[in-house]
């Protein structure tokens, strides 16, 4: 591993086997089997987005992900909407880390962690991560309000000027 790729490396990298410190983003319909796999077999995670996913296709797509890669990969659920149907689906098809976001992640924690998945938690706010670490989640995922797509932060997790100088 070269060396500026071991000085990024953290627990979430270790616990899932990662060579890359790369987690993709899991942008709606634009995921799919193929971008998840590419990323996870480049050493990153990749993602699937199962939100919108009918609840009897999602294990059609964790196992099409899983035809093409043999590394870890994860779902992202949002929570606007009862998602345990989609949570029971991955964990009896063992998807090595369920993202949740937007809605609270406590009713999924215990059977997220059960499978033995992590649980990855995007929040917009202190006093959110703050709550999701009492609900049990593994992994917090600060999103600021300059994310894309569906926008939960009300501040910026990059400075002013920090890239530009």
């Amino acid at each position: 591993m070269p060396l500026s790729a071991s000085l990024v490396m953290t627990p979430l990298c270790r616990r899932l086997d990662l060579t890359a410190p790369v987690v993709q983003a899991p942008v709606g319909s634009a995921t799919t089997p193929e971008l998840a796999a590419a990323v996870s077999n480049a050493g990153g995670l990749g993602m699937l987005a199962l939100t919108w996913t009918p609840p009897g296709s999602v294990r059609e797509s964790i196992r099409a992900t899983r035809a093409l890669t043999d590394r870890p990969f994860g779902v992202n659920l949002v929570l606007e909407w009862a998602q345990h149907e989609r949570v029971q689906a991955c964990a009896e098809e063992s998807v090595a880390a369920v993202s949740t976001f937007w809605g609270d992640p406590r009713p999924y924690v215990d059977r997220i962690h059960a499978a033995g998945a992590l649980h990855l938690h995007t929040v917009g706010s202190a006093e959110e991560a703050r709550r999701a670490v009492q609900a049990g989640v593994d992994v917090i995922v600060a999103q600021g309000w300059e994310a894309g797509g569906r926008v939960w932060g009300e501040v910026a997790t990059l400075p002013p000027g920090a890239c530009c100088r």
